[in-house]
């Protein structure tokens, strides 16, 4: 039975597009029957969902957050370093990447700028705290909605006197960063220090990891838009594709359709 279970997942998350049971028979040599009682098994547990009106079959919602939550540190590592590398050279500030699992958002990797004529700001790895940091506020943003209320604590800290703490004033920030599409973190934490982060879309999921710069304010402000978010939005997309095993092309269109339900959402708010 386990073994049935197996061959017909490793099926539908090979093929290319929403599998059907005869296609699944040609791949699997399992007779229909086996594999009609066995995909039922799978969806009703929520590991493969139907589509085309229920006949053909993907990968289920609750079976991709288990594969991508579930990735070690170093896997996604793995997967986005030449992203951050990329980022590091060109806007020459120190790059990190977040994700998301269990409740929280992590930092789990850092590349620091290589030239030692440069002052440059090391943010530390582990958890960031999702009012102020903005990294967590990219993926706070564009994560499932069921999944955002985790994030936030009831009674946030003050850091300095940037810091949001009015659960209504984090509120409207979020729908902001869903309308224009990244987050920033401006002196929140530590005075004169700014952070810029853009989600990195998965699909279905929305952004459970984020990639983003910090450095002084004085020198990540005032290149905000005309150099900083270029270069992340073109680097997230890289590593989305990266984590997904996709193509950029791919990427992009599940970014599209991620922003612009979180952009519909933000309107209706």
């Amino acid at each position: 039975m386990q073994e049935r279970l197996i061959q017909l997942l490793e099926a539908i998350s090979g093929a290319s597009s929403p599998v059907s049971v005869r296609r699944l028979v040609e791949m699997t040599g399992l007779p229909k029957p086996t594999i009609y009682r066995n995909v039922a098994s799978l969806v009703e547990c929520g590991f493969v969902d139907e589509v085309e009106g229920g006949n053909r079959y993907v990968l289920g919602l609750r079976f991709v957050k288990i594969a991508l939550i579930g990735k070690s540190d170093s896997h996604v590592i793995n997967a986005v370093s030449a992203m951050m590398q990329k980022v590091v050279k060109e806007i020459c500030e120190t790059t990190f990447f977040a994700r998301y699992r269990a409740g929280r958002v992590d930092l789990i990797e850092i590349e620091t700028p290589s030239d030692p004529t440069m002052s440059y700001i090391y943010p530390g790895l582990g958890g960031r705290p999702s009012h102020a940091c903005s990294s967590a506020k990219a993926i706070a943003a564009f994560i499932e909605p069921s999944v955002r209320e985790e994030l936030f604590d009831a009674s946030p800290i003050r850091f300095t006197r940037n810091t949001i703490t009015d659960s209504k004033k984090i509120e409207k920030e979020i729908a902001q960063v869903q309308r224009y599409g990244y987050a920033v973190c401006d002196g929140e934490i530590d005075e004169g220090i700014t952070s810029v982060a853009v989600p990195v879309n998965v699909e279905r999921l929305g952004s459970i990891f984020s990639i983003g710069v910090v450095g002084p304010s004085a020198r990540i402000t005032q290149n905000i838009q005309n150099r900083i978010l270029p270069v992340l939005t073109a680097q997230a997309l890289r590593a989305s594709a990266a984590l997904q095993h996709c193509t950029v092309v791919e990427a992009e269109t599940t970014n599209a359709s991620i922003v612009a339900e979180a952009q519909f959402s933000a309107r209706l708010d």
